[in-house]
């Protein structure tokens, strides 16, 4: 019963990472910075990697801290595909948790706030307010950044004081650019509920001409 409700817990938190949508009439700024935001790496159709995840969690007392390595698939522009090994069902269900499909820009007024340097990059800091419910989601936060329009933090507040951020590293690979790493840390103190999930990518394969068939669950 406990691995039951454990396993229910992190589907819930980690089906959320990269999954949030964004707005829809947006300003013209903002729509302008997104239309850039897409034409990152215009020549890739497709890639593989291998990856390495830890998850750290807690719920109340008990602490769940899996591991786990295997390979990640993705084919423009929303497929994705995970295998693992040795890894939780749930996990495996969810491949595009580890992955970044920008959001259509409906559903949220959204302005540019600010422009501010995070980590030493200069970037656009975009906030997002659902125009009509979204079950708990209170605001998203994205920060662009202003040089090669990559996307390295979103922050999703909840009600409740629950929290969900994501920052990724990207690097630069055979002239394309891609995630290096990836963390997600989630407080949701209502539920007693803290995790930190991070994902490593390595050896990058590209336009390997991966199939739609490919990617069907089976």
């Amino acid at each position: 019963m406990k691995r039951l409700a454990l396993g229910f817990m992190v589907v819930a938190i980690l089906g959320l990472v990269l999954a949030v949508p964004v707005p829809a009439r947006a300003d013209a700024q903002v729509e302008a910075i997104f239309a850039r935001v897409r034409q990152i790496n215009p020549g890739l159709n497709d890639y593989q990697a291998d990856i390495d995840i830890a998850l750290k969690a807690r719920v109340a007392f008990l602490p769940y801290n899996p591991t786990m390595s295997g390979t990640y698939y993705h084919k423009r522009p929303d497929k994705h595909k995970l295998v693992l090994e040795k890894a939780p069902s749930y996990v495996k269900k969810y491949p595009n948790i580890f992955g970044w499909n920008l959001p259509v820009l409906e559903k949220f007024n959204s302005r540019v706030a600010e422009q501010t340097d995070l980590a030493g990059q200069p970037t656009w800091r975009i906030t997002m307010t659902p125009k009509q419910g979204m079950g708990d989601i209170q605001m998203v936060e994205v920060w662009v950044n202003r040089n090669d329009y990559s996307i390295p933090r979103q922050v999703t507040h909840y009600k409740n004081n629950g929290r969900l951020g994501v920052d990724v590293v990207y690097r630069q690979t055979d002239g394309f650019l891609v995630f290096d790493r990836m963390t997600a840390e989630f407080q949701f103190p209502a539920v007693s509920v803290s995790a930190t999930a991070t994902a490593t990518y390595a050896n990058y394969r590209f336009n390997q001409g991966l199939s739609d068939e490919f990617f069907k669950k089976k």
